[in-house]
């Protein structure tokens, strides 16, 4: 009995990734498939650390042949409990690291298992109820794609083997509902329709080089359709702009722009963000 339900609900959760899938095909196909990076903070029964969840996750991702970051390799090169608190204290933190290993977007989370205090009524079984939740981070903005979170009840003989059962249950579907969400946020602009860059501009000391710059991309820069400036502080401006091709174009044409007194070097180019330093030239 219990493996007919097994079964049933691997198939259930097949015809769901699927479905899903094919919903947002486009958003697949319109963006290059970007690299992830998982770390999943797990406990079953508050003493035994899992990675369930984790392999869950990944193994999903691989399957739809997307890029995941290897778990070895960041096991190897970093604190794994650190790396966990880094990565659930906050987006920027996560984005951060996730870019040490060069993910595009990282998939963060907490998984938990619990089993009820009692077996059940003349039997040796008990419940385990397990609580995933996930996040998922874009890496060059820190900006937060999809979130979602998900029970699940399994009953077993085995403490370990049924709060593992139980984060498995929860992560399955979890998983294949949150990746259609977060590509179709990462890939929701057209290859031939303006796109949302953010452009972030260090070394600026003076307001006027502030309202330079924003000259430059209203009127000097062909195809700018909007331009937002977000934040000035401690020498760093940052604008949100509305832009009608990819940022690669845009870095090459600020680079040809001559304001006269300083020049724009373009120290990083992400699909949606310019990283910039100002630099004086005195002329």
């Amino acid at each position: 009995m219990i493996m007919r339900k097994l079964s049933r609900t691997v198939v259930t959760f097949g015809i769901a990734a699927v479905a899903a899938l094919a919903l947002t095909g486009t958003a697949w196909a319109r963006a290059q498939a970007p690299r992830f990076m998982v770390m999943i903070d797990e406990k079953n029964l508050g003493t035994h650390n899992v990675a369930e969840a984790e392999k869950v996750v990944s193994e999903f991702l691989m399957s739809k042949g997307l890029q995941v970051v290897d778990a070895e390799m960041i096991r190897t090169n970093i604190d794994r409990d650190k790396a966990l608190q880094a990565m659930n204290s906050g987006p920027r933190s996560a984005a951060a690291l996730g870019l040490q290993f060069g993910a595009d977007v990282v998939i963060v989370g907490k998984a938990v298992a619990k089993g009820s205090a009692e077996q059940i009524k003349d039997t040796s079984f008990r419940s385990y109820q397990a609580t995933v939740s996930l996040k998922a981070i874009r890496t060059d903005t820190a900006e937060v794609l999809a979130t979602e979170s998900r029970d699940a009840v399994k009953i077993h003989v085995d403490d370990v083997a049924g709060g593992t059962l139980a984060i498995r249950e929860a992560t399955a579907p979890l998983i294949t509902s949150l990746i259609p969400k977060l590509l179709g946020r990462y890939g929701n602009v057209s290859s031939d329709g303006p796109q949302r860059i953010q452009l972030v501009i260090g070394d600026v000391q003076q307001v006027w080089q502030v309202a330079a710059v924003k000259q430059i991309l209203r009127e000097r820069i062909k195809g700018m359709k909007e331009v937002v400036q977000r934040s000035f502080v401690s020498g760093v401006v940052i604008f949100d702009l509305l832009w009608s091709a990819d940022s690669q174009s845009l870095a090459e044409e600020l680079t040809l722009a001559n304001p006269g007194h300083f020049r724009l070097k373009v120290l990083g180019v992400t699909p949606n963000k310019l990283d910039v330093k100002l630099v004086e030239t005195g002329s």
